[in-house]
């Protein structure tokens, strides 16, 4: 698996795709798995996903949606009755959502997608990355609707590891240059949503040019929790 891994991480698509279907197909010969077996066969789905994605072979990746869906069901179940302390180590079930959705929208299934991308944020509320998946691949006014209220949920940009980003509690960080284009594209494929749509990316490059301009904190929402910890009054002024 690691080595799957590795070689995904390399660009070695091809080879990784035919390891990661081998792989997949060995572990669901056996029918009855332990946790750990079916925690690896889960993986492998994933990384199948993954590299259908990536290899633009996305219309190939149905049976596999499906399949890494119906084995997380299995596995939670797995779980449950063998080793119920390891649920919560699990890799959220919107993340699965998330991706099934920009696979569905690579393979111009847009309903598919739709309820992917709408999935993933009921179970992930304020989920950015998903929010602006859907308004990139499917800009109706719903989802550039559903964008405006994530990114305004993610709170101010933050500077960190050398980039600007948002980071929504609860899913992951996304790129500023990232949320800024999905605002522009949904601005123009949605005139009535426009105007708010400007008006984020006023607010997101404002704040963007006052951290580089030492104006305001890299990362506000630290700062505030910092803030917080200060004691209101000196104490030793009371001698």
């Amino acid at each position: 698996m690691h080595q799957i891994e590795r070689y995904v991480q390399e660009g070695r698509l091809e080879l990784s795709e035919v390891m990661a279907t081998q792989f997949c197909d060995m572990m669901l010969a056996k029918k009855k798995r332990e946790p750990q077996e079916q925690i690896f066969l889960l993986k492998g789905l994933r990384l199948m996903c993954d590299i259908y994605l990536l290899r633009d072979k996305a219309d190939q990746s149905m049976a596999s949606i499906k399949r890494m869906h119906g084995e997380r069901k299995a596995l939670v179940k797995l779980l449950q009755r063998h080793a119920p302390q390891m649920l919560e180590a699990m890799q959220p079930e919107h993340e699965d959502h998330l991706r099934a959705g920009r696979l569905f929208a690579a393979a111009g299934k847009q309903r598919a997608a739709s309820k992917s991308f709408a999935k993933c944020e009921k179970l992930a509320p304020g989920h950015l990355a998903a929010a602006h998946t859907a308004a990139d691949t499917l800009p109706n006014k719903a989802h550039v609707q559903r964008l405006l209220e994530a990114v305004a949920r993610a709170g101010d940009v933050i500077h960190a590891n050398g980039q600007f980003e948002l980071q929504p509690t609860g899913s992951p960080p996304v790129a500023l240059e990232v949320v800024l284009s999905s605002l522009r594209h949904g601005a123009a494929n949605v005139p009535s949503l426009a105007q708010p749509c400007a008006a984020e990316i006023t607010r997101l490059e404002g704040q963007q040019a006052a951290i580089l301009a030492g104006e305001q904190a890299a990362n506000a929402r630290l700062q505030s929790a910092l803030d917080s910890l200060q004691p209101k009054h000196d104490y030793y002024q009371y001698g």
